[in-house]
């Protein structure tokens, strides 16, 4: 056995321990199982925000990208995902904090109804799969290139593993394994950018990569795909915010300041590795690489010292753990709380909640797996999950929190009228424009509610005093509020 398979196999293993030692902290609470107790510090909050923000999806997907398309396609993952926890906590950490919910499509519930919760979380189903399978992806095309085993195999291995310690700890789980797992990978990406840079000179190392890669025409010319990155950048920064992995880690802080900060240091970490990360994608051209979805990894495994390589595939398998663990808890728990419970009598104690979540974890696994399995792409299956949600559910949030006539017709049309839109604008933009779908689509949405709203005050009355109600943890738990 080799150092590496020795290595990942070490890391794997403490992993899962963790997670089955948290199982002890659950204490029977859905509450804890939910959202840790609701207790979790700033820099806890900001550690594991990174995790869910820089994954196999984001790294891998973004050193591949920056080598094919230039930097700018790379960086735009990393920094519309920074620029997302800066305005999320800027924005929403504070008042969404505050509404003590159990999860993100809670608020849609509170703020508007049912049938808007409804609408919400099936889309949010839906991109968050896809997000899963990204991670998947990414692991199982790591892990059967360090075991020389096929994918199919490793794949159906690593999601067994991730489905098992998460859903026997819970969110404490997710949280627990991450502060160990985000650790290696910041230090792995690091190590790994300086090294390079150190033993090959980043002068040279540029000067070998085309103009066109590292200039700004990747911004501002389309011809050099500006569109595609500008939307890139737009759909991460925004429909990263109605992300459930996101909130949940903001709603799962001890304190509203505590997710604010947590933000603010989840935004900066994530900036920090991510860029170079792109960097390293275009490193590539030195080594004269081919174009594949696990150039990183390639650089890893043959172009460093074998320490430093080990330390950036375990950050990437970490990272991607992370994530994977935790929105498949954020997805079981959606469908357990906001699909099954409100439309069912049975499901209002914490005894039948917790073991629905855990059942209903199974098949949400199976289906992001076979994803998976059919469509390896981390980086395009990351873009494309956030797209979804930013066309629907973006706009509802926001104004929501900040604009009182907002309401529910408005809520319900947005979210539907969104996807439908978002489709609709794919099919009929030509791809010389591509990422114009992406652009038009929030603005069309947000004219489209506040029109909807105003037209619809006497039928359908706003509920925004709801935004400074708190339930009591009885009332949370049976979703009587």
């Amino acid at each position: 056995m080799s150092l590496i398979q020795l290595a990942v196999i070490t890391f794997v293993g403490i992993t899962v321990l963790i997670g089955f030692w948290s199982f002890f902290r659950i204490k029977g609470r859905a509450i804890n199982y939910y959202k840790a107790g609701a207790t979790m510090p700033a820099w806890v909050i900001g550690i594991t925000l990174c995790a869910q923000a820089f994954d196999a999806n984001g790294s891998m997907g973004s050193a591949a990208m920056s080598y094919e398309a230039g930097f700018w396609s790379g960086a735009s993952i990393p920094i519309g995902l920074g620029i997302c926890l800066f305005i999320t906590g800027y924005f929403f950490a504070r008042p969404l904090h505050k509404m003590n919910l159990m999860t993100l499509p809670d608020f849609y519930n509170r703020r508007y109804d049912k049938h808007t919760e409804t609408a919400a979380s099936i889309s949010m189903l839906f991109s968050n799969i896809i997000l899963i399978a990204g991670n998947l992806a990414g692991l199982g095309l790591l892990f059967s290139l360090i075991f020389n085993s096929s994918y199919l195999f490793m794949l159906i291995f690593i999601s067994t593993i991730i489905l098992l310690y998460a859903t026997t700890g819970g969110f404490i789980a997710s949280v627990s394994t991450s502060v160990l797992q985000v650790f290696v990978f910041i230090v792995g990406v690091l190590l790994s950018f300086f090294w390079l840079t150190n033993e090959f000179g980043w002068a040279k190392m540029m000067a070998e990569v085309p103009d066109a890669h590292k200039n700004l025409d990747g911004l501002f010319k389309i011809k050099n795909g500006s569109l595609a990155n500008w939307a890139t950048i737009v759909s991460m920064a925004l429909g990263d915010i109605v992300a459930i992995d996101f909130i949940q880690r903001v709603i799962s802080s001890k304190s509203p300041q505590s997710a604010q900060k947590g933000c603010y240091l989840g935004g900066v970490l994530t900036l920090l590795v991510g860029i170079p990360t792109a960097l390293i994608g275009l490193y590539a051209f030195h080594f004269d690489k081919l174009a594949k979805k696990d150039l990183l990894v390639d650089i890893a495994l043959n172009n460093m010292p074998e320490m430093i390589g080990i330390f950036l595939i375990l950050g990437i398998i970490g990272a991607s753990m992370s994530t994977a663990a935790g929105v498949i808890l954020d997805l079981s728990n959606v469908i357990t709380r906001n699909l099954i419970q409100k439309y069912s009598s049975g499901v209002k104690n914490n005894k039948k909640i917790l073991h629905l979540a855990r059942l209903i974890a199974i098949p949400i696994m199976v289906l992001a797996s076979t994803i998976a399995y059919y469509h390896p792409k981390p980086g395009i299956l990351l873009i494309l999950a956030f797209d979804i949600v930013l066309a629907g559910c973006f706009v509802p949030l926001l104004l929501g929190i900040y604009w009182k006539k907002a309401n529910t017709i408005a809520a319900i049309t947005s979210i539907i009228f969104g996807a439908i839109l978002r489709l609709t604008l794919f099919l009929v933009i030509p791809d010389s424009l591509s990422g114009l779908d992406t652009l038009l689509t929030p603005l069309i949405i947000l004219f489209l509610f506040i029109i909807i709203s105003l037209k619809t005050q006497n039928i359908s009355k706003p509920k925004f005093e709801m935004i400074n109600y708190v339930p009591r943890e009885e009332e949370l738990i049976k979703g009587t509020y």
